[in-house]
């Protein structure tokens, strides 16, 4: 285990404080949360489209962006909405060095998985480009995946996709060009991973699902059946 690794062990040891407000938790605790932050997290809970887990306030089955349109992810699915809280401890996650919050995270993502009854052969996760794996240190789509998968119980592919080029991060663009910053990034390295199989893919946030649909394209191309994604965070965009 890293010094750094130890450190964070120490400061923040699992199940005695909360990782939203760092108050103290007396009970046992999956989610690291105490009862305060958990009944106020925005859960995302409303009627969402059947394909990509964004809410809807009409009779339809399908939001207007998916309405008629061909994707080639199967579902996607998110825990909570990407603000407040969760938007501040998803940054903590990613840019400031908190590895130790992909295990209540994914214990929050495995209860989703379990309530929208996914039914998946194997676990895998979104890559990121070798350059930004460098500067971070890990990738946190995959720390979340295989702890997911641990706690499921179901395979976890690892390196199994890789991202073959550097491209501006989705954050920085709008909608539009979204969809087509990642287009042929993504490639499968191990051919028979996801062969007839269902896979479960997992990222932190959902956006406007560019990401999950290239990734999604690839693993169809090896031979898999069906495709559903799971992320932490969803975030409600304007085109």
């Amino acid at each position: 285990m890293k010094i750094l690794d130890k450190f964070l062990n120490i400061l923040y040891p699992e199940n005695l404080t909360c990782v939203f407000c760092d108050e103290e938790i007396f009970d046992d605790n999956k989610f690291n949360t105490c009862e305060s932050c958990y009944n106020n997290l925005p859960f995302i809970k409303e009627k969402v489209c059947a394909r990509c887990g964004d809410p809807i306030k009409s009779m339809a089955t399908y939001c207007d962006r998916c309405q008629n349109k061909k994707f080639f992810y199967d579902k996607a699915r998110s825990v909570f909405y990407y603000k407040d809280e969760i938007r501040s401890c998803i940054k903590r996650f990613k840019f400031d060095g908190c590895k130790y919050l992909y295990k209540p995270f994914a214990n929050f993502m495995a209860e989703k998985y379990k309530e929208e009854n996914f039914d998946c052969d194997v676990v895998t996760y979104v890559p990121i480009h070798e350059t930004r794996l460098k500067m971070r240190g890990y990738n946190q789509a995959e720390l979340l995946a295989k702890e997911i998968a641990k706690i499921l119980n179901i395979p976890f592919v690892e390196e199994a996709i890789i991202k073959t080029k550097k491209t501006i991060p989705q954050a920085e663009l709008d909608y539009k060009q979204r969809q087509t910053n990642l287009v042929d990034v993504f490639k499968v390295k191990k051919s028979n991973a996801f062969k007839n199989k269902n896979v479960l893919l997992v990222d932190d946030i959902f956006t406007t699902g560019a990401t999950i649909n290239n990734c999604a394209r690839e693993i169809k191309k090896s031979g898999a059946n069906k495709v559903f994604a799971l992320t932490f965070a969803h975030t409600i965009i304007e085109e």
